[in-house]
């Protein structure tokens, strides 16, 4: 009986316990919301021309979206090396950015450091391919 007591314990202590951890339990996407962080995403990958300095064009793309409010999110990567009949692994740089909005978008687009980052880099690439999607939650 009295181990049957301490098992006991020990389980409602470790319940006690895991309830005072974060957990999210509710992982699926309320109605209306969207999974990433903003209802407007604008998808930039880029070819780059060999001789431009990678690093270097990462770190000037990073300092201008840090210059516009109406970013919400951004990732900045490089491709996954992903040996798949589907995947293009071909691009240089891709830019995932996300948006409340196509109006907070379309600000972006106007910005004076997303014009003078076009400007400024147009030259360093080949090619440019660009997927905007709206949230269709």
């Amino acid at each position: 009986m009295m181990q049957k007591r301490n098992f006991l314990k020990r389980s409602l202590a470790a319940v006690g316990a895991a309830s005072l951890l974060p957990w999210n339990v509710s992982a699926a996407p309320k109605k209306g919301k969207s999974i990433i962080d903003g209802q407007f995403v604008h998808m930039v990958f880029f070819w780059l021309k060999p001789e431009t300095n990678v690093n270097d064009f990462i770190a000037s793309t990073e300092g201008f979206l840090k210059k516009v409010k109406e970013v919400r999110k951004y990732h900045l990567g490089t491709p996954a090396g992903t040996p798949r009949e589907v995947v293009d692994n071909s691009y240089t740089v891709s830019l995932v950015v996300t948006f409340e909005s196509k109006a907070d978008q379309d600000r972006y687009q106007e910005h004076e450091a997303h014009v003078a980052y076009v400007e400024a880099n147009k030259d360093k690439w080949d090619t440019v391919k660009i997927f905007d999607s709206w949230g269709a939650l």
